[in-house]
């Protein structure tokens, strides 16, 4: 079949491209989500207001990998690398990045930063191909002049994308909401008076922060509305007098309820899910902060509510749960620095630690144990086992760990406390 790019109507640029070039690029699809994950690390490592949560992460390997498989189509097939249609998760990218007010710079150079990471790849793959070095020296040409036109057409139809949703989401009253959302959250705006006029929302109040949000959609769907519906349902469980929602990444929302009279513990456990949210397409999960009062307390709780939720990510909390900031502030504030937080439980709980099912049962049921001051009997009722079960268990810990489970070792508690989430910390 005839080529669709130029250079390969050439009947010797074409053998070559077929000997070298077709075999890699097929290799290229085959470890695309590899490479996705690599080019993703590489761009939050040097674009940190690119990609600044974990959303924003998952998102970038999503669309590095979709861009990967259509650039190993294509070149299996050496079709023209012009005629390109931006796959659906690299559009999610661009016009989320203009909602989260990331500038055009950074999005334009984290596509030369992808076409770093994939042009070192396909040449050290090319070069396994052929000993010959004018052979190799042709394909690696061909091979570079496409994926150059490869990155300037993306990155072209990116900016296109990103300066048409911008000036539409310009225009739009959301936008200016989200703009003086984050400079509040930011520190930036300090005069409450002001930012109450631009958000058209009392600040003189009450408030909980909230974030909802889900862990996957599907396909082509829009999680957005659903989740604006849930975070707006929240407002009469409490009693509160109003709810501000603002859109905060393609799969997040946060939130602030605010009343003129102070929210107590009672509030904050009438914050759930409704049944009918959890049967949605979306499955979606809720994180909240503690109640804070005017500007400043605007601020702190929606900052806790967004570690509540990190720590609901590293923990793996179900769908259609709630995880609240004081329930889980020692394991938040621990884990800022995953290397210190891996060190101080490691240090503690030694072969506690162990990453396998049986011996973590066995550091869940003594975490379980002494929360509940001992009471095997209360322990086993939370963990759905015979007390007895609970007895072996803790004489296990008190083996593996290899002294006596005492009252008061608050060092043993948090690292207990920090576990679960230490598995979802990224491995040193």
């Amino acid at each position: 079949m005839e080529s669709g790019w130029p250079p390969l109507q050439e009947p010797e640029s074409k053998r070559i491209w077929d000997y070298v070039v077709t075999g890699v690029a097929a290799d290229l699809g085959a470890h695309a989500a590899d490479l996705a994950i690599q080019v993703a690390d590489l761009m939050r490592a040097e674009l940190p207001e690119f990609i600044s949560d974990a959303e924003a992460y998952a998102q970038q390997v999503a669309s590095a990998e979709a861009s990967l498989r259509v650039v190993s189509g294509q070149l299996q097939r050496g079709g023209d690398p012009r005629a390109l249609i931006l796959p659906e998760a690299t559009v999610a990218v661009a016009t989320t990045g203009v909602h989260r007010l990331v500038a055009l710079t950074p999005m334009l150079r984290s596509y030369r930063l992808g076409h770093q990471v994939v042009w070192q790849w396909l040449l050290a793959r090319i070069s396994e191909r052929t000993p010959d070095p004018a052979v190799l020296a042709r394909a690696a040409d061909l091979l570079s002049a496409w994926l150059f036109a490869f990155i300037d057409t993306s990155s072209s139809l990116a900016e296109q994308l990103y300066e048409t949703e911008r000036d539409q989401w310009m225009r739009s009253a959301m936008a200016a909401r989200v703009e003086a959302v984050e400079a509040i959250l930011s520190g930036r705006e300090r005069d409450a008076r002001r930012a109450s006029a631009r958000l058209g929302y009392e600040l003189g109040r009450h408030h909980v922060g909230v974030v909802a949000w889900v862990e996957s959609t599907p396909e082509g769907s829009d999680p957005q509305p659903a989740l604006n519906r849930l975070l707006q349902q929240l407002g009469p469980l409490v009693g509160a007098d109003s709810v501000l929602v603002c859109p905060r990444g393609a799969m997040s929302g946060v939130a602030w309820i605010s009343r003129a009279r102070a929210f107590g513990d009672d509030d904050l456990g009438k914050v759930a899910i409704p049944v009918e949210a959890t049967t949605h397409e979306f499955a979606p999960l809720l994180a909240v902060g503690t109640p804070g009062h005017g500007l400043t307390g605007f601020r702190a709780s929606q900052t806790q509510a967004g570690h509540a939720r990190r720590v609901a990510t590293l923990i793996g909390a179900a769908t259609g749960s709630v995880t609240r900031y004081d329930e889980v502030a020692v394991v938040a504030m621990a884990t800022v620095d995953p290397e210190q937080a891996r060190a101080h439980v490691v240090g503690v709980l030694g072969d506690l630690a162990a990453d396998d099912e049986a011996t973590y049962r066995v550091a869940e049921t003594l975490a379980v144990y002494l929360e509940e001051n001992h009471s095997r009997n209360r322990a086993a009722a939370r963990l759905h086992i015979h007390a007895n079960t609970v007895n072996y268990r803790v004489r296990q810990a008190e083996s593996i760990l290899g002294h006596a489970i005492g009252s008061g070792d608050l060092d043993l508690r948090v690292a207990l406390a920090l576990l679960p989430a230490l598995r979802g910390l990224p491995s040193s």
